[in-house]
């Protein structure tokens, strides 16, 4: 816990500042974030006898990211879906390269399921924080996201009995997931103030990324089940990995970015 909470108190502040700021050190802690979260899983893949293109999956990630930073600037946006049939053409004419007898398409798959898990979802980061000066939309997921994952760790913990899906994760309970999504409306009414967003749509959001935040931590947890592993690394101390602590934001992200444009700013 000692670990965490160090480890909470030091990070924190930065994602915070560069959150508020914008520009450079956002796209950059975006970048670090991304690059990270992408090497975990294709390491996951390497436990998993799979060789993965590694070169081709870190610069497609990066790609991503820095589109949608530029993109943004002049006003590319709908140019955004282009560029995922730009990667995944780049990731099937790494398959020649890869110098396997046999699986090679599976490695293949596995490069381009980890730019788009990692690099084409945590885009949307960068979509949301630009939807107001000092990101509140962004501020608000982050908020919620966090509030959820505290209550559901901690009151599966203290209170945890009945297992999720022991098949996929081993700690996680029904105890803990209803707790996290409780807190995630209250954090959702409590933190509206940030975007300004009305409490209507606040506790939908509230619902939504109490809902598909959690699945997207069981998402996680099936990558790291299946690879035989409890962290995706070691990096973050008390946490894990970078995968560990962002996983919740892989479905949220894109969730949050369209609610918001299609129903609030239509």
């Amino acid at each position: 816990m000692l670990a965490r909470t160090l480890t909470v108190l030091i990070t924190a502040p930065i994602i915070l500042a560069c959150t508020y700021f914008g520009g450079i050190p956002f796209l950059v802690l975006i970048l670090v974030l991304s690059i990270a979260a992408v090497n975990e899983f294709y390491n996951l893949m390497m436990k998993k006898g799979f060789f993965p293109a590694y070169y081709v999956g870190n610069l497609i990630t990066i790609f991503f990211i820095v589109f949608a930073y530029y993109a943004l600037k002049r006003n590319w946006e709908p140019a955004h879906a282009a560029v995922l049939t730009l990667a995944a053409a780049a990731a099937l004419i790494s398959g020649i390269f890869l110098k396997r007898e046999k699986d090679t398409i599976v490695d293949v798959a596995v490069t381009t399921l980890g730019m788009i898990y990692v690099g084409w979802f945590f885009s949307y980061l960068i979509f949301i924080r630009s939807l107001t000066e000092h990101g509140g939309y962004l501020f608000f997921l982050l908020f919620t996201v966090w509030a959820m994952d505290i209550a559901a760790y901690l009151a599966g913990r203290v209170f945890g009995h009945t297992l999720l899906m022991p098949s996929i994760s081993p700690k996680k309970t029904w105890e803990g997931a209803i707790a996290g999504f409780i807190i995630c409306l209250l954090a959702a009414w409590i933190f509206s103030w940030t975007a300004r967003l009305e409490i209507g749509h606040a506790l939908i959001l509230g619902v939504l990324i109490g809902i598909f935040g959690q699945i997207s931590d069981l998402i996680e947890s099936l990558i790291k089940r299946d690879a035989g592993v409890k962290d995706s690394s070691d990096l973050l101390p008390g946490h894990g990995g970078v995968l560990d602590r962002i996983d919740s934001f892989v479905l949220t992200a894109p969730l949050m970015y369209y609610y918001v444009v299609i129903f609030i700013l239509k």
